[in-house]
């Protein structure tokens, strides 16, 4: 692959457990690109709002929206230096966990905040939205064994899930490179570079979706 044709600022989003980090690192080795990785540890709030989303959403959901306009406000200011720049998560992701999880009276307050903060986001040249069934999700929260997921239930999961989904079916502010992970393991080096060329065939179609299938994970079924 030709490394031309790829886009210079690369966004991969989806749900907790899609696998979304695993795919950045896979990348920023491959492409010797500069990584945004959020790190939740840093949220001190989400042990807690895990065990009691109600009352610890807006505390957690402003730390989080805080701490990535903080990193994105970094890369605004240092983005001349790197070829390729990708990250594993979305501004808008502080949003649709806002949806879900705030009072009225919070999500007023919140978006008050996120309109003035995302003035100052950079914007991808394309996102990449991974996705896959809830099982599979909550079979990958498990075997990772993270303490702080340890009360994600399938409701909240399908919730998340559902959220995403609705998003990005009407995404249109940028290239969009939809992939169901069910079957695509990104430590396969074949099914990186298949995901590198729907990533510059994307950057000419404005909209592609790539899926595995159980008896092959590295193909993929293109649309």
């Amino acid at each position: 692959m030709e490394q031309e044709r790829l886009p210079r600022y690369i966004v991969v989003e989806g749900p907790i457990g899609v696998g979304k980090t695993t795919l950045v690192r896979r990348l920023g080795e491959l492409l010797q690109a500069r990584t945004i990785l959020e790190i939740f540890e840093e949220n001190p709030f989400l042990p807690d709002f895990y065990r009691d989303r109600e009352r610890h959403a807006f505390q957690t959901e402003m730390f989080f929206l805080l701490s990535r306009f903080r990193q994105q406000e970094t890369f605004a200011q240092e983005e001349l230096f790197a070829r390729f720049t990708i990250s594993d998560y979305l501004f808008v992701k502080c949003r649709l966990f806002a949806s879900m999880t705030l009072s009225e009276h919070e999500r007023a307050l919140f978006d008050k905040v996120y309109t003035i903060l995302t003035r100052n986001v950079p914007v991808p040249d394309l996102v990449i939205h991974l996705h896959a069934p809830v099982p599979v999700l909550m079979e990958r929260i498990q075997q990772r064994g993270r303490a702080y997921e340890r009360q994600v239930d399938r409701g909240y999961m399908e919730q998340l899930t559902d959220v995403y989904g609705e998003y990005f079916g009407g995404y249109t502010a940028t290239p969009l490179l939809s992939v169901d992970t069910t079957h695509i393991n990104f430590h396969e080096d074949a099914a990186l570079e298949l995901l590198l060329t729907e990533m510059a065939a994307t950057m000419d179609s404005g909209r592609r979706a790539l899926s595995g299938t159980s008896s092959d994970p590295i193909q993929g079924t293109l649309s």
